[in-house]
């Protein structure tokens, strides 16, 4: 079986899965275009942690990115009382490297400069496609076409691919709004290379450090969907629901200021038995979106990548090369879907005897236990054969 090179792939999305998707196939021997509604690529200051999964699969892509090791993590209650602190030297040991916090930008930028910017098209809107058989069709806004033999979705939650491959409605509210801010981490009292998660009453707050010396923050509650900032802004609206939190989570929401703040309401979708179809498939937040509680968003869809790329080399026909791609990919991140909504769920508890017992389930949980309990996420994923 020969590598399905001279084919030409679209790609629709520029977000991180996009992008790693791009250099994946283009390393395969693929023509490949990607094309972005937005007219310029920008990302918020957002951080992201980086588990072994997702360093393996940076290292496959070539890509390099400023990042900061990160020493251990804690689990505390809203007063600042240690449920479970896990050093991350019990993470390497096991799956043969540790955890990094890296700055979302920092993570597109060092994508942008592996892939080049001439396969991007920004400020081109699909709107839809069409799978005749031998070829796929993407429409613009704008009415016009692309061709290529291949179509990638890319483009997150609300995927336009998505919508039309799996005709599986919208994304529904999972009950809970997010915050994110960063600031200056000078003066504030969190170790370098240390991440903190707290929970309370049916909300959590999360921070640690970025490589340059500023602190990624994020706060989640339990809010209507669609609720707008009261008449004093973000700030006022947090303070009100985290003042009384350890000491670092107000410093944390007190020092960044209304306008760096942003808030999405957290929606989510249903795993799916499938996400390919002809000549179509899906990577990212388009195939399987998760919530943020097990930090493996942006890891995914780095797998994803990967995954697709290497299936590309693995067959000559394309379909085949689809369906491969689904066969490594669906079950085991289906599995992370589910185990963060799981997690979510642990959050969203605010019954104060059942919050009590999640916190005390967390503290005696053996770290023997927590480890294995990684293993389907964090070990490297099997390869799987043609039938």
């Amino acid at each position: 079986m020969g590598p399905l090179n001279r084919l030409k792939t679209l790609i629709v999305g520029a977000g991180i899965g996009g992008l790693a998707t791009a250099i994946a196939l283009r390393d395969a021997g693929v023509d490949v275009k990607v094309f972005e509604r937005s007219n310029e690529l920008r990302e918020s200051g957002a951080g992201l942690m980086i588990w072994p999964n997702g360093t393996r699969s940076l290292q496959a892509l070539g890509v390099e990115v400023r990042r900061l090791a990160v020493d251990r993590i804690s689990f505390r209650d809203w007063r600042g009382h240690e449920l479970i602190d896990i050093s991350v030297d019990m993470i390497s040991k096991r799956y043969g490297s540790g955890i990094a916090f890296v700055s979302r930008t920092d993570l597109q930028t060092a994508l942008i400069t592996r892939l080049g910017r001439q396969p991007l098209n920004l400020g081109a809107e699909v709107c839809g496609f069409k799978d005749p058989g031998d070829h796929v069709d993407i429409t613009f806004g704008d009415g016009h076409l692309a061709t290529g033999d291949l179509l990638v979705g890319a483009d997150g939650l609300r995927s336009v691919v998505r919508r039309e491959l799996l005709r599986d409605g919208e994304p529904f509210y999972l009950g809970s709004t997010i915050w994110r801010g960063v600031v200056d981490s000078d003066g504030l009292a969190l170790d370098r290379g240390h991440g903190v998660n707290w929970v309370g009453r049916g909300s959590e707050f999360l921070a640690f450090d970025l490589p340059d010396d500023r602190i990624y923050w994020a706060a989640v509650t339990r809010e209507p969907p669609g609720e707008k900032p009261g008449p004093e802004g973000h700030k006022q609206d947090l303070l009100e629901r985290f003042g009384r939190w350890q000491d670092l989570v107000p410093a944390l929401i007190a020092r960044t200021s209304d306008a760096a703040m942003v808030r999405n309401d957290m929606y989510d979708r249903r795993p799916s038995s499938h996400w390919s179809r002809g000549r179509v498939t899906l990577v990212g937040d388009a195939a399987h979106p998760m919530t943020p509680n097990q930090g493996q968003g942006a890891c995914q869809a780095l797998e994803d990548a990967v995954a697709l790329g290497r299936c590309l080399t693995q067959t000559s026909n394309a379909t085949d090369a689809l369906r491969l791609y689904e066969r490594q990919r669906l079950r085991r991140a289906n599995r992370v879907v589910r185990a963060s909504r799981q997690a979510t769920r642990g959050v969203q508890i605010d019954n104060p005897v059942l919050c009590a017992i999640r916190d005390t389930l967390v503290r005696l949980l053996p770290r023997t236990l927590m480890l294995r309990m990684l293993d389907d996420t964090l070990s490297a994923a099997p390869s799987i054969g043609l039938s």
